[in-house]
């Protein structure tokens, strides 16, 4: 197996169909063709289900594509950080993180860092930890940002910050005119609340039954104003979303949300990832400075 047959690999099964592929990469048909059957040989399994409109992917095809495509990028990350000693650094950073994380971080980080660095892709996402996870080992992202400290010995994980939760509560209700309420308090109240907050909430306090588990924040205020329960969210995302303004926010004691800075263990950083997780990281305190998080 080698570099020339995952390309054409992964741009047949792109374009799902040979002819289309050979067209792309300037090759002969029967070149292409000759490349995947091999291919197919040394693997053990057909890759290709073959008809007259095209090709598709088989089970044994798509565990190949994941793995062809993280093969082909570490390539080419390896060929930008050896030529960038010599220019501008260049590449692509993808990372994900949290809803409350990226919607603090993202847009100052991001705009710092492409002031320095112009000739870097980035590609920021939101995803739950388990998403995350999954595509951090899957080599779909070069840095994530997950909740808690997972038993994984396949990442090298950074304590980032910790993220203090509040509970949204419209004007005029009851609980709109507390101080302060106790996290194990929570399972008294009609509580709207995203899955991973509840499994969190579960692993420290024992079970809770929601009124509503939905992830979302513009579709838990909305249940929140028109009085159906109340939401439980992150401090920072309270904080930076237009669409709570109008809704109190009362401070949870005895939950806080760990973050942690999560690479793969022994998978080579790029020179982009690296002056982005610096930014990420700079960003970060001045978000703390100005209490949005609190430094771990």
């Amino acid at each position: 197996m080698d570099l020339r047959q995952l390309r054409y690999f992964v741009t047949v099964a792109d374009r799902k169909s040979i002819s289309s592929a050979a067209a792309i990469l300037h090759v002969a048909q029967s070149a292409i063709s000759r490349q995947m059957r091999g291919l197919e040989e040394e693997v053990g399994g057909e890759l290709f289900e073959r008809s007259s409109s095209g090709v598709c992917l088989t089970q044994c095809g798509q565990l190949l594509l994941e793995r062809a495509r993280f093969i082909l990028r570490e390539v080419e990350s390896a060929a930008n950080d050896v030529s960038s000693f010599n220019r501008e650094m260049h590449g692509t950073v993808r990372i994900a993180a949290p809803p409350s994380v990226a919607r603090a971080l993202y847009a100052r980080a991001a705009e710092n860092f492409r002031a320095q660095h112009p000739k870097v892709r980035l590609e920021l996402s939101e995803s739950p930890t388990d998403d995350v996870l999954r595509r951090l080992s899957a080599g779909l992202l070069d840095i994530g940002i997950i909740s808690d400290a997972p038993n994984s010995g396949f990442l090298a994980l950074t304590p980032f910050v910790q993220e203090r939760l509040v509970l949204l509560c419209p004007p005029g209700s009851a609980p709109a005119e507390w101080a302060r309420v106790e996290a194990p308090d929570l399972k008294e109240l009609p509580i709207i609340i995203s899955a991973g907050l509840r499994r969190t909430y579960v692993e420290r306090f024992g079970e809770l039954n929601p009124q509503i588990e939905i992830d979302g924040v513009g579709t838990a205020a909305e249940l929140t104003c028109a009085g159906i329960g109340y939401a439980v969210l992150p401090y920072s995302t309270a904080s930076t979303t237009g669409s709570l303004k109008g809704l109190h926010a009362v401070q949870i004691d005895g939950l806080l949300l760990s973050r942690y800075l999560a690479l793969v263990r022994g998978r080579p950083v790029s020179l982009a990832t690296r002056a982005f997780r610096a930014a990420i990281e700079d960003e970060a305190e001045r978000c703390a400075a100005a209490g949005l998080f609190t430094l771990i």
